[in-house]
């Protein structure tokens, strides 16, 4: 009689738990509003958010025109956050893409003259190198035109970065070497 009893309350658990699985999938419960007003918003923004027109890389559109008015250009976003290049012809932004140079623990290191202590690249003017291979990455050197203590500086694939300027996107690494080929920018500015 003892099993019997059991038994009994076993189904009615059961079925108690199935009708509160129905209840919570009916259209109006808050909780399935909430996800699907996030949905919503998120999808809005995300149709809202445009590549830039270079994003991917460069197209006969984009490379007619003056070739020196190309320009590569880098910067915090935050004192101690991501970064961004942004290529620019003339005053119009044809691309950005998320970068990061130094630890986001040391934003206070100092930039110019101490190596190695994993602060961010310094404010100034880069001789910029065309791309090459560097094992299965692709390297753009950097080459100060200022006086530093750093050296062996450049552009590459990797996250989290120290003292170079890393694109954690491959993706968007090679979009930039397609550019910086297409061209022929020869300088980078780091703006901050």
């Amino acid at each position: 009689m003892h099993f019997k009893a059991m038994l009994h309350v076993i189904k009615g658990l059961f079925l108690a738990a199935s009708l509160l699985l129905i209840m919570s999938c009916e259209p109006g419960n808050s909780a399935k509003q909430s996800t699907s007003e996030h949905d919503t918003q998120r999808s809005k923004t995300e149709k809202t958010k445009q590549l830039d027109p270079g994003q991917t890389g460069p197209n006969p559109a984009l490379l007619q025109g003056n070739q020196d008015s190309f320009s590569l250009k880098a910067r915090r976003l935050t004192s101690n956050g991501p970064w961004v290049v942004e290529l620019f012809q003339g005053s119009e932004r044809l691309a950005r893409w998320s970068a990061i140079s130094g630890y986001n623990t040391k934003p206070t290191a100092d930039r110019r003259w101490s190596p190695g202590n994993g602060a961010a690249l310094p404010i100034g003017d880069y001789l910029l190198g065309q791309p090459e291979p560097w094992g299965t990455d692709i390297w753009l050197n950097l080459q100060p035109q200022f006086k530093t203590e750093r050296s062996g500086l450049g552009i590459h694939h990797c996250n989290p970065g120290s003292g170079c300027l890393c694109i954690p996107n491959r993706t968007d690494l090679e979009a930039i070497a397609a550019w910086v080929k297409a061209t022929k920018i020869n300088k980078l500015t780091v703006q901050n």
